[in-house]
């Protein structure tokens, strides 16, 4: 048997509607082409659908039950192309986000190498920011979402965590430090330090923890990035502490990195979005997708 989708859209609307002008105006059709789909649809199955006289079209016994069946699969029909729509919209746009420049060093390249192999049709921008202006950004809407430390400028947004960043000691392969396989954090008494600076997240932690072990050190220089940083290490200019994120890799001959014990202190990292302003749709999949492989 061959039966077209709008053929069984006009058999439930005449059952519902008791008359082939209301359907024909409730579809958009002509009353002739309901008309003449009915008679169609009845010429294919051999048998009367309705049973017409001047005034009313009832449904017969047969055409009642067919129309009621017919009625309950065409809403499952609606509801697998409604879900395939969303889907496809959700999976469609552009979603911006801001982070630090160690969470776009380490943390967000597999994030974004994933995102885009999943969902090819979202536009995925990434602008580097300092810690508070990442959350000015995600507060005033330029960002939909951010990637930070926890820290004083997260206190009015929603965040979820996305794992703990150790804090590391760097120094130059020479360095006495180097040989020591756990350095803890008295052994930095006394050091010169090349020290991040207040405007990174990450340095009123160190000061903390610093003060906290009643360590004192010598600042010799303060850096923005972590990049620069590390190239006064490499230069003799002094040792530094860096969040494991941002410390140099296995592939750096220069320089040695170590985790600091006793406390092993750590940032925690954070992707924030507005209070109220939940991520939806292309932005709702990265945030699932983030959380997924910071955890």
């Amino acid at each position: 048997m061959n039966f077209t989708l709008r053929q069984l859209q006009v058999l439930t609307a005449v059952a519902r509607h008791g008359s082939f002008t209301r359907a024909a105006q409730d579809l958009g059709m002509t009353q002739s082409a309901v008309s003449t789909s009915v008679r169609h649809l009845e010429a294919e199955l051999g048998l009367p659908l309705f049973d017409r006289d001047t005034r009313n079209v009832r449904p017969t016994e047969t055409g009642r039950d067919l129309a009621g069946r017919v009625g309950g699969l065409l809403d499952d029909l609606n509801n697998v192309l409604e879900n395939a729509r969303s889907t496809a919209l959700r999976r469609r746009g552009r979603v911006r986000i801001a982070a630090v420049p160690t969470a776009i060093t380490r943390l967000l390249p597999p994030c974004c190498a994933e995102c885009r192999g999943r969902y090819p049709e979202i536009d995925l921008r990434i602008e580097e920011m300092a810690a508070e202006d990442v959350a000015a950004a995600v507060l005033d809407g330029r960002a939909d979402l951010g990637v930070l430390n926890e820290g004083r400028d997260i206190a009015a947004l929603a965040a979820t965590p996305l794992g703990n960043d150790i804090f590391c000691l760097v120094c130059p392969q020479g360095h006495p430090l180097a040989r020591k396989r756990a350095p803890k954090w008295r052994d930095l008494e006394g050091a010169d330090m090349v020290m991040l600076d207040a405007r990174t997240g990450s340095r009123a932690l160190i000061d903390g923890v610093l003060q906290d072990q009643g360590v004192s050190v010598r600042p010799v220089q303060e850096m923005s990035r972590p990049e620069a940083v590390c190239a006064l290490v490499a230069a003799g200019m002094g040792i530094a502490v860096l969040p494991e994120l941002a410390a140099p890799t296995a592939a750096d001959q220069t320089l040695v990195t170590r985790r600091l014990s006793e406390p092993e202190a750590f940032r925690r990292m954070v992707l924030v979005h507005a209070p109220g302003r939940p991520p939806e749709g292309p932005a709702a999949l990265v945030a699932e997708l983030l959380s997924r492989r910071g955890a």
